[in-house]
């Protein structure tokens, strides 16, 4: 409406008619969402040709602004991880020699400009697991790369992982479970100790079967992914989390990371895989 245009008044006729469509409208919406926003369908983005990425098991985006994902392969893979330019293309290759790398499943940025590789999995559940720091690098060159291991202990038992997540805004780190009954998100300590072990702590519960995760930049929403859905939580105390179903020809799904625009990236394993993409 234009500054310049009077206001029209309405009377108390069209005024309770008014009230009457708006209740009768309003009977026939949807509840709001109490959680995290509904999610466009899962689309494909583009295809990981290069044949040294056979078993994209972890992502994550990159802690500058720019559009590079970073992914490493799952065991067998050793210690190395990729950056993924906006085609899927592989801009650099980084190793990180002496590193643990039993079983690297998962991996997510952290404050500071670090990236944390989770050596967390294993087809023999663990007690004690371990998770790999290194620096982002800004130029994207292929080189080696220094790193820093922790050490961390589940306060019940071994258990094995898949999903490795970090709090945007502190910088704390959680470990998921995979099992199909009992799995649960365990808390590391808010300061880790490289003579370890750092204990783990539990503080939730999990649905089976969990493949990743990984937190939004706004360090509330966060996503657990498995082979055919995936789960957007709005905190750690949701209860009731977004629903996600993925494509059932995005086989063997393991990777997830939120982009820093909010967007959810879905990687695959074995050669060649799509990259799959949804957004809010």
């Amino acid at each position: 409406m234009s500054p310049r245009t009077p206001a029209r008044r309405l009377t108390p006729i069209a005024l309770a008619a008014a009230a009457a469509l708006l209740s009768v409208v309003a009977a026939t919406l949807p509840a709001a969402a109490t959680t995290a926003p509904d999610w466009q369908q899962v689309t494909k983005k583009c295809v990981i040709k290069n044949p040294r990425i056979k078993e994209n098991s972890g992502m994550s985006r990159s802690s500058y602004s720019r559009p590079v994902l970073f992914a490493h392969n799952d065991s067998g893979g050793g210690p190395q991880f990729f950056a993924l330019g906006r085609r899927c293309h592989v801009k650099a290759v980084f190793d990180v020699p002496g590193a643990p790398s039993r079983d690297w499943e998962d991996m997510a940025v952290g404050p500071g400009h670090t990236l944390w590789f989770g050596d967390i999995g294993g087809n023999t559940p663990r007690d004690v697991v371990y998770v790999v720091r290194v620096r982002e690098p800004k130029q994207l060159r292929s080189r080696t790369v220094r790193h820093r291991s922790f050490e961390l202990a589940y306060p019940d038992g071994a258990h094995n992982a898949e999903s490795l997540m970090i709090r945007p805004r502190d910088g704390r780190l959680f470990l998921v479970t995979k099992a199909q009954t009992g799995a649960a998100i365990y808390r590391a300590p808010a300061t880790l100790d490289p003579d370890g072990p750092n204990r783990l702590k539990r503080i939730a519960d999990a649905p089976s079967g969990r493949t990743g995760a990984d937190f939004a930049r706004d360090g509330r929403h966060f996503v657990l992914r498995g082979y055919q859905q995936a789960y957007v939580y709005d905190s750690l105390k949701d209860t009731s989390p977004i629903d996600i179903d993925l494509p059932p020809e995005h086989v063997a799904g393991e990777a997830v990371a939120f982009a820093r625009g909010g967007a959810l990236y879905f990687g695959a394993e074995r050669v060649k895989q799509w990259l799959w993409t949804a957004k809010p």
